[in-house]
């Protein structure tokens, strides 16, 4: 593949899948339960102990040992004839024969001032000194739920409040999961502003907000974006220090002596992935992985270009480094217009929809890139439309992506 033009166009689809299948998941890292949520359990959460740790009281009432009626007081040990009272879960004296349900019981006061207590008959639930519960009868042995080491939640799974929740009921204080991706944002342009209304010919950056917040959304860490002016040792330099998995550039991807990406890259050694991609939106992304293992995606500077090569290339990018399931389902929906055709014949096309649900069918309702810089059909859909080559006709059935680039379920 080319490291200095787009030689090597890749469909799609194969672009995609080159970014999904490109990275590792990265390593373990433990973390507590309130920094924990959004990532990936790198290994099955387990019991920490027997449940119950201990024999416990399976209702509230009266732990007994021997027959009745029995002697009530506070003691850690029973002997014949005593009884101590227990809450529910509470775990039992050493060597209690049962628990007797409170309601299935009767205490009274013995004339020397001390009480004790007498089991109700089941049947007529009269009080009767005679009537001793099972052995083992209202007690709840230890381990009998779950022993310490079983497997609550296996691996892979997305850490939601219910499994933090879960968590925390078990004594976890930390759990491990797979580090999130951090990910830094270069956004290379002279001419951009990073405030206020356009002027003197220089526009504002459309980008240095939105990449952080897209890969956020996606469980990375996403730093905020730093400017850089067009120069390619300043790039060079940006690029060596970003302590970073992966780094995200903005501009600078069209081939051409005024954008230096390709250059430094190639002076940096960097291993193409993918030099262009047959798409419309954003033919001219890139991936590359550095030296040092780190990843590089290069964004055309034009913004609904910026953002199909985030669906395209970051999107599964993040989730393989996050160690996110692979879901494998897909999800589709009817055309309800004709989409705008591609720049080329061979392209697939990225088309903001918004879905419509029937009984019979989801449908797709193209919507038009008016605005400015084409922005306002991204901005108001609901999800992307991948419009293969040759289609994008009314009744075509094309598959959908939610706003961040994922299959299956996410695409609601």
């Amino acid at each position: 593949m080319s490291t200095m033009g787009l030689d090597g166009v890749l469909p799609w689809q194969q672009a995609r899948h080159v970014a999904a299948t490109a990275a590792r998941p990265l390593p373990t890292t433990p973390a507590r339960l309130d920094e924990a949520a959004g990532n990936i359990l790198s290994g099955h959460l387990v019991t920490v102990q027997d449940d119950p740790p201990a024999d416990s009281a399976a209702f509230a009432g009266f732990a007994v040992c021997g027959e009745g009626p029995w002697l009530i007081d506070e003691l850690d040990v029973l002997t014949q004839g005593w009884a101590t009272v227990v809450e529910l879960r509470m775990p039992v004296p050493r060597h209690c024969d049962a628990v007797i349900a409170r309601d299935q019981a009767s205490v009274r006061q013995r004339p020397d001032g001390r009480h004790e207590v007498m089991a109700h008959d089941p049947l007529t639930g009269i009080p009767d000194e005679r009537v001793r519960p099972d052995l083992g009868e209202g007690i709840v042995r230890q381990g009998s739920v779950s022993v310490a080491g079983h497997s609550m939640v296996t691996a892979g799974s997305l850490v939601t409040p219910a499994i933090l929740t879960l968590a925390a009921a078990r004594g976890h204080d930390e759990i491990d999961i797979i580090r999130p991706p951090v990910v830094g944002v270069l956004v290379l342009g002279n001419h951009l502003l990073d405030r206020g209304l356009p002027r003197n010919g220089r526009v504002r950056d459309a980008l240095g907000h939105a990449v952080p917040a897209f890969v956020g959304a996606l469980g990375a860490r996403g730093n905020p974006a730093v400017r850089a002016p067009d120069s390619d040792d300043l790039l060079l330099r940006e690029i060596e220090d970003a302590n970073v998995d992966l780094l995200i550039t903005t501009g600078s991807t069209a081939p051409g002596p005024d954008n230096y990406l390709r250059a430094v890259l190639r002076d940096l050694g960097a291993r193409w992935l993918v030099d262009g991609v047959s798409v419309t939106p954003g033919a001219q992304m890139l991936l590359a992985r550095l030296p040092d293992g780190r990843f590089l995606i290069g964004l055309p500077g034009d913004p609904s270009a910026a953002l199909a090569g985030l669906i395209t290339l970051a999107s599964p990018l993040i989730r393989a480094l996050r160690g996110d399931p692979v879901d494998g389902r897909r999800r589709s929906a009817v055309l309800m217009d004709d989409t705008v055709p591609a720049d080329y014949a061979d392209d697939t096309a990225l088309v903001p929809v918004r879905l419509e649900v029937s009984a019979a069918a989801t449908q797709a309702r193209p919507l038009l890139a008016t605005g400015p810089a084409g922005l306002e059909g991204w901005a108001g859909a609901d999800a992307i439309a991948v419009v293969p080559p040759g289609a994008g006709f009314r009744g075509d059935v094309v598959e959908i992506l939610d706003l961040l680039g994922r299959e299956g379920p996410h695409a609601t």
